[in-house]
């Protein structure tokens, strides 16, 4: 009888314990979703915004893959080469290029990771 109890109580501390570490797995997901940055996006071609969206990133999350989840994004090897079907026109001297805050930065989409507040601007100018 013994024997049989103590199988019992071990079985039951087992699935207390189960039950508690779950719901810290709940709780830390549930966190980290809600600390995503929130950024906005505003896509310009020949100096007319088309399209302004505000989104959110996820913690170590490139522009690169901000622009993919929620814009239709062409690539080319890892430049961005077209946006929801505004293409780039290399015999017009039309390219995209980004600005953050209004500031270019030096590196590209697939190395920048979006900070909190920030505005990225896409614009598809003839250089």
């Amino acid at each position: 009888m013994k024997k049989v109890m103590r199988v019992v109580l071990v079985m039951v501390a087992l699935v207390l314990l189960g039950a508690c570490g779950n719901t810290n797995e709940q709780k830390e997901t549930a966190e980290t979703k809600e600390a995503a940055a929130k950024i906005t996006i505003v896509l310009i071609e020949d100096e007319k915004e088309f399209a302004k969206k505000e989104v959110a990133v996820d913690k170590n999350e490139s522009l690169q893959t901000v622009m993919e989840k929620n814009f239709k994004v062409e690539m080319d090897k890892d430049f961005i080469v077209g946006i929801d079907g505004h293409k780039q026109d290399a015999k017009a001297s039309k390219y995209w290029l980004y600005d953050v805050d209004g500031k270019q930065p030096d590196v590209g989409a697939v190395e920048y990771f979006p900070k909190d507040g920030e505005t990225i601007t896409w614009s598809l100018n003839k250089l």
